[in-house]
């Protein structure tokens, strides 16, 4: 059961797009009604403190409405400066209507359904979705944060387009709304078509675009941060008593967050000055060392620069002793080779010598074996001679001499076989 007790306007609602009905009845002034029960009519009457309410004519669009004055000026800032204070007035009926911009008849209607509920058995109240878009650019045009809650709480439930999210977002000042609908943008599939364009803007367009090639959404609030800072700062002039009190609360707890942050920075910054200071002290001890190391090394440089000129000077001595032993031994080697040349002319000589020597044995050999060779041709015609003188003397005795004996036959056998060898060394 609802709570009757409460304020009408702060009377909670459901999701279902119902409101609970205002009641004009007082839970502590109640009491059991029974056929017992006496009125007692006062001699004086009083008017009632809370029940008692004047009336105002409102002119919208050409229609004059009447209406209590007490729910205006206690539900809206607005109204409270439009309408005055809420004291009772007794010529309320000859004051002239208050003329009200920004709302059609049929839309103050609307909102009026929700502000008097006409009579009804029915403890609640059911409005459309397009109603409550009326109800909550009514709420916010004329400052009545509860209304204007009320309306946010029934309608982001029914808010599934995200450029109506954004449109609307924009219109009643509801960052929420906006920034959830450039996120569905930006992670849809579907692009941004002409018609869409035109509703949220080109330039709003071009950004969403860009962050759909970047694919991040958390880049969205920082793109859109000074369309979400504005949106936030009017917001803030429509929030309910409930509202500022949980911003207030917030507010606190962001502000001992950020002391916490502070006092936790100022440690992290203590800590990482000593960080510093140790690291400051170890790049000094590096740049000492590295010093240190730098003119070692120069010094280094420098022996080994000393000592790469003595082995230059020693390279270069070397150089020239090899130049002048090389020098030693090409005179050695061109003297060696005289002298070879000279032993082997001296061979070639005495060779020539010992073939001339030769030569001239071989000749005084040759002329040897020709006079021995003529001598013994010599001989053996002298023999031959001797032979045919005796050969012919044998005939001419053959021929008056009686037949040769057997010696005699064997002496001429000899004297053949000479004859022959005689014949085989000619």
């Amino acid at each position: 059961m609802t709570d009757l007790s409460q304020p009408w306007c702060m009377i909670p609602t459901k999701t279902d797009c119902t409101t609970q009905v205002p009641t004009v009845v007082d839970k502590q002034d109640s009491k059991p009604m029974t056929a017992l029960t006496n009125i007692a009519v006062e001699e004086e009457t009083l008017r009632d403190e809370t029940y008692y309410w004047d009336t105002v004519k409102l002119l919208v669009e050409g229609c004059i409405f009447k209406v209590p004055r007490y729910h205006f000026v206690v539900g809206s800032t607005y109204f409270a400066e439009k309408l005055g204070s809420t004291e009772l007035g007794d010529n309320e009926s000859n004051a002239a209507p208050v003329s009200l911009e920004g709302a059609t008849a049929s839309q103050f209607r609307i909102f009026l359904k929700l502000l008097f509920p006409i009579h009804t058995a029915s403890t609640t109240l059911s409005f459309t979705k397009d109603e409550w878009l009326v109800i909550l650019e009514l709420s916010t045009l004329w400052h009545f944060h509860e209304f204007r809650k009320l309306a946010k709480d029934h309608l982001e439930p029914q808010l599934d387009d995200p450029i109506e999210q954004i449109v609307l977002g924009r219109a009643a000042y509801v960052p929420k709304w906006v920034s959830n609908g450039y996120e569905t943008l930006v992670a849809r599939l579907d692009c941004i078509n002409e018609e869409e364009s035109e509703k949220i803007g080109h330039l709003t367009t071009v950004r969403l675009y860009i962050l759909r090639h970047e694919c991040s959404l958390d880049s969205v609030t920082s793109r859109f941060s000074e369309e979400i800072h504005e949106l936030e700062q009017i917001e803030s002039d429509h929030r309910t008593s409930e509202e500022r009190l949980l911003a207030a609360e917030e507010a606190r707890m962001v502000q001992e967050l950020a002391l916490k942050e502070e006092e936790r920075r100022v440690q992290e910054l203590k800590v990482l000055e000593e960080v510093e200071a140790a690291r400051l002290a170890a790049e000094e001890e590096k740049r000492r060392i590295a010093q240190e190391l730098k003119e070692s090394e120069k010094a280094e440089q420098a022996r080994v620069a000393v000592e790469e000129a003595r082995i230059v000077r020693r390279k270069l001595e070397l150089e020239e002793e090899e130049r002048r032993i090389a020098k030693g031994l090409k005179e050695l080697e061109e003297e060696e080779e005289a002298a070879r040349i000279a032993r082997k002319e001296l061979e070639l000589r005495n060779e020539e010598l010992r073939i001339a020597r030769e030569l001239e044995e071989l000749e005084e050999l040759e002329e040897a074996e020709r006079a021995r060779e003529e001598a013994e041709r010599a001989q053996l015609r002298a023999e031959e001679k001797e032979i045919e003188w005796a050969r012919l003397t044998r005939e001419e005795e053959a021929e008056c001499l009686p037949p040769l004996t057997a010696t005699q036959k064997k002496a001429k056998k000899a004297v053949s076989r000479l004859q022959r060898a005689q014949f085989a060394r000619s």
